[in-house]
């Protein structure tokens, strides 16, 4: 089945335990739009859209492309059932930095995985999920509305 690059641990990691960020380049909506558009069916994915939610009107986006500036983050797969899990974190910035965690205690060798959607399914999946796991929804999630303009509650980083 064809994975990706993929990354493995070491040694056993505690649930809870921070294990690292998924870095990169911080875009604007309008750069996140044009760098989605340009992708061919067959090229991967590297962008990730965090949307949090002030009150009921209020969502701020960001958006994190490490395709070309990151770390050991983008390597990381896909499962419906993964062991880490993601949290926005603030460190002396508004724009919040992306930590992954140990959603459960974690074995020695076992592959490290992030649900790529966070919970959010819009229905308009494309690519064929291959993480095997026992609840895999057999197709990846793919966030489409970053081709859509963005509403007036919404704040973006601002393109040039």
């Amino acid at each position: 089945m064809p994975l990706g690059w993929g990354v493995r641990t070491l040694e056993t990691i505690q649930c809870g335990a921070f294990v690292c960020e998924y870095a990169g380049e911080v875009i604007g909506f309008y750069e996140a739009k044009r760098r989605q558009l340009a992708q061919g069916p067959t090229d991967n994915n590297y962008i990730i859209a965090v949307r949090e939610h002030a009150g009921t009107e209020n969502i701020t986006e960001t958006f994190i492309d490490p395709a070309q500036i990151g770390n050991v983050g983008r390597f990381l797969n896909h499962s419906c059932l993964p062991c880490l899990f993601m949290v926005p974190v603030r460190v002396h910035s508004v724009v919040p930095r992306l930590a992954l965690f140990a959603g459960r205690n974690i074995v020695a060798k076992e592959e490290l995985t992030f649900d790529y959607s966070g919970g959010y399914r819009d229905g308009l999946q494309q690519k064929i999920c291959h993480c095997g796991s026992q609840n895999c929804t057999g197709v990846l999630p793919l966030d489409l509305s970053i081709l859509r303009y963005p509403d007036s509650g919404h704040q973006q980083e601002a393109d040039p």
